[in-house]
């Protein structure tokens, strides 16, 4: 799985098992995925596992965080 953030351009590319998926950040929402407690990307090809940092880069970008936090206190 690879992730490509193009800022200039204002997309997203996924490849995920051989499928290539390409949207634009402003359709983007990353949510969480509770049984890995990671950031992941729903997009047409599946879902893509991303890092924190990534997360962060596309809020920034203009995706929508839809994220929330899986540690309890």
């Amino acid at each position: 799985m690879s992730v490509n953030i193009d800022l200039e351009g204002g997309t997203c590319a996924i490849e995920l098992n051989g499928n290539h998926s390409e949207m634009p950040i402003r359709d983007i929402v990353i949510s969480t995925d509770d049984g890995l407690r990671a950031s992941v990307i729903r997009s047409p090809a599946g879902d893509a596992l991303i890092s924190e940092d990534e997360a962060q880069v596309l809020v920034g970008a203009g995706a929508k965080d839809d994220r929330h936090n899986v540690i309890a206190d």
